[in-house]
């Protein structure tokens, strides 16, 4: 057998209350390690550590045989090991191809540091050829959607000779087809002998690519498996402690009379001529390939830019200028980067939760302040929050902080939600919790717009799905009358023959 080139010992580390206790942990070339655990478990921190961006408070960490004294962080670590966060952190002001070979750009003359940018975009154009990204050499980062920004992050793996690279949820923001993308770029980094830790809480990426699988509970090995002895139920069970045999709770609520519809509607050059109407009670979803528009409709019907076209809510014309008419009109909207454009970082819960609804509580502009943290403190506890109702929202888990999102419009009484990804790098028990809300939701004749790059979810909770190709609807399907295969050959082909179901 292998030596292992990534060797962790009894490693114990506690930041800010929160304890790894006596970790364990091997990397062998050539092998996809998954990571996994619910949020808070533990999963990023623990990369961090390996990464040297923490340091253990004790344990040991071995590389390629050798104790590591000074961690990664030294001028050599670019060749031993990259960490790809989950977050996006490419440079706004330079290009895709300098982002993409940041650490390794060829110099018309090293000691100026002259950049060869004939040679640097000839390198990214075949790259492209060579894996037909859905991204063009001439693209702007500024332009770039969060999928197409975590595509250019996982591929500065595939460009490095890291020995160890770190995948931190490169697939959440991803369709199916982007999805196979990243597992075959994954598996050219495995055929050159690195060994790869990849965190994910989509089982079907350990299934599909991972060799072995570590589960991690509250800073705690649960423990190590080999995935082609495991079962899909049995990695189920260990991640939430039960048997879950439908992991998409949908109620199939009654339909009520038309709530909003989208009649023309049209950005830029980027969205054309978009259609659909929606019930109340309905669950609609959108999905589409990166770059498609998605989170762009997503801001047009919130108000968050400028669109063409009509918007109507229960058969009357609207025109939503900003956000703030798009809430005064009882619309929501939970957008694909929540610490970006959903929270106010350094507010606490109790803020954050209250301040689309102080309208409610405020007379000749004094807020009663007794009634609205009465009232925010109920929400925060049926939605299961954190305990301390002044703590950081910053602070939270991925899947506290969506809750927390959710009880800020559920509390503002909102009757049109607008979710786009909402359960992007949110652990599988915070997932059942989501698909809950929705149910109340729908159950309360609320309308809910579910944007999302997961086909399978969007067959398990929408009632109709619309899927967005080429800056348009091509059609729009009863989730009842077709199937995750038909809708992911529709997103690649791009056909423009009219396949609605209705």
């Amino acid at each position: 057998m292998k030596n292992p080139i990534l060797e962790l010992k009894n490693i114990d580390l506690c930041v800010s209350n929160f304890t790894i206790n006596q970790i364990n942990l091997t990397l062998y070339p050539g092998e996809v390690h998954m990571i996994m655990g619910e949020n808070g478990s533990g999963k990023s921190l623990l990369m961090e550590l390996i990464s040297g961006l923490v340091q253990p408070d004790s344990g040991e960490i071995w590389y390629d045989g050798k104790l590591m004294t000074q961690g990664f962080q030294t001028p050599a670590s670019n060749e031993q090991l990259i960490f790809i966060q989950q977050y996006s952190i490419l440079l706004e002001n330079i290009s895709v191809a300098e982002n993409l070979y940041f650490h390794n750009l060829p110099y018309k003359n090293k000691f100026l540091k002259i950049i060869d940018y004939p040679k640097l975009n000839a390198q990214f154009r075949d790259l492209i050829k060579e894996l037909d990204l859905p991204i063009k050499d001439t693209d702007k980062v500024e332009h770039l959607g969060l999928a197409q920004r975590q595509m250019i992050e996982f591929l500065k793996a595939y460009v490095s000779n890291s020995k160890v690279v770190i995948l931190d949820e490169p697939s959440a923001s991803l369709t199916s087809s982007e999805r196979d993308l990243l597992y075959r770029i994954v598996n050219q980094i495995k055929k050159r002998g690195a060994g790869i830790f990849y965190i994910t809480h989509r089982i079907d990426d350990a299934i599909q690519i991972g060799d072995r699988i570590t589960l991690l509970n509250n800073g705690s090995l649960i423990g190590t498996k080999v995935i082609a002895e495991t079962t899909e139920d049995e990695i189920i069970n260990l991640l939430v402690g039960t048997h879950l045999k439908e992991r998409y709770p949908k109620l199939n609520c009654k339909k009520g009379k038309e709530l909003f519809s989208v009649s023309n509607l049209s950005y830029e050059d980027k969205l054309l001529d978009i259609n659909f109407r929606l019930q109340e009670g309905e669950v609609f979803g959108i999905t589409g390939l990166a770059g498609s528009g998605r989170s762009l409709l997503a801001k047009c019907l919130f108000g968050a830019l400028n669109y063409q076209g009509q918007i109507s809510i229960q058969g009357k014309p609207v025109r939503l200028k900003s956000p703030k008419d798009a809430i005064a009109h009882q619309i929501a909207l939970l957008p694909e980067d929540r610490y970006e454009d959903s929270i106010f970082k350094y507010l606490n819960t109790m803020e954050n939760v209250a301040l689309p609804s102080l309208h409610r509580f405020s007379q000749n502009s004094i807020i009663n302040s007794h009634f609205m943290n009465q009232s925010v403190l109920d929400y925060i506890n049926k939605l299961n929050l954190p305990k301390g109702n002044r703590k950081n929202i910053n602070s939270f888990s991925e899947g506290s902080l969506q809750k927390a999102i959710f009880a800020k419009w559920l509390m503002s009484l909102a009757r049109i939600f607008i979710l786009d990804e909402p359960t992007r790098g949110i652990d599988l028990a915070s997932k059942i919790d989501i698909y809950n809300f929705i149910n109340d939701l729908t159950k309360k004749k609320a309308a809910v717009i579910y944007i999302s790059s997961d086909v399978e979810e969007i067959m398990g909770i929408c009632d109709r799905v619309a899927i967005l190709t080429d800056k348009s609807i091509l059609c729009i399907l009863k989730t009842s009358e077709t199937s995750v295969q038909e809708i992911t050959e529709l997103q690649i082909r791009g056909n423009k023959e009219n396949h609605t179901k209705e």
